[in-house]
């Protein structure tokens, strides 16, 4: 336990006090979103719309900011580790595989934390929102633990092993999977068929939990249900591609 901890610790000094492309990157960016969405492009909508607007659309900042620290931040760390031989440095520590990935996972659900309440602050002061301290709590928790099946996407991208591939499958899922799910602008804007399919991911899902406890609204038990059959669908993968992944090593 007490290596399990060490390894935590170093992994936290590394992967958030040091990382200024978190900072710079992971919260920056949907700062700067929303207020490009909440004070510069509205126009012609009434004092309440507004309002509205610029709480739901910080619920859509928050969710991105995790996206981007889920399976950005996760595969490129989980990479610089591979080409850094920072593994071989673990492999050689008293810590098997399985805790390596734990500590891991546990270091980036606290940077998601970390990006929800810095996003959440920014927007309550750009826009001086008013929201009870429960709402907020339960938000930035259910942010924070329903994007963990986010998270096991980067890893499996991890595991192509090559920075440009890396690079390429980031942004093939980052960028359509935040406009997919209504998180830069209202779903409402896209094509029917094109609604459908994002009514069925994740983060969608995970932006109604987080309007409901917004707005006091009655919760879609189906969010949670989605959220938890994503979790079950990548887990599956991720064994499955790490499964092969050490066929194929013993076999070279």
């Amino acid at each position: 336990m007490a290596n399990y901890i060490y390894q935590l610790k170093i992994n936290f000094k590394r992967i958030i006090l040091r990382n200024k492309a978190f900072f710079l990157f992971d919260m920056s960016l949907p700062i700067v979103f929303y207020l490009l969405y909440t004070k510069i492009l509205p126009s012609g909508v009434s004092t309440q719309q507004l309002q509205a607007w610029n709480k739901d659309y910080l619920v859509g900042m928050m969710i991105y900011g995790c996206l981007l620290g889920s399976i950005i931040t996760t595969a490129n760390t989980l990479l610089n580790d591979q080409t850094s031989n920072f593994k071989i440095f673990i492999s050689l520590k008293p810590i098997s595989r399985f805790q390596y990935y734990s500590s891991m996972m546990v270091i980036f659900v606290t940077l998601n934390l970390i990006a929800s309440i810095a996003i959440s602050i920014a927007g309550i002061l750009i826009n001086d929102i008013t929201l009870p301290i429960s709402s907020i709590f339960k938000i930035i928790l259910t942010n924070t633990i329903g994007t963990i099946p986010l998270i096991l996407i980067g890893i499996m991208i991890a595991f192509s092993k090559r920075p440009e591939l890396v690079n390429l499958l980031t942004n093939l899922i980052v960028f359509p999977l935040a406009i997919i799910s209504g998180l830069w602008w209202p779903m409402e804007m896209m094509p029917k068929w094109l609604q459908t399919f994002g009514k069925l991911l994740p983060t969608y899902q995970l932006s109604i939990i987080d309007k409901a406890f917004l707005n006091h609204t009655d919760l879609n038990w189906f969010g949670f249900i989605n959220i938890l059959i994503w979790f079950g669908i990548f887990s599956l993968l991720l064994l499955i591609i790490s499964k092969l992944q050490g066929h194929i090593g013993i076999a070279k």
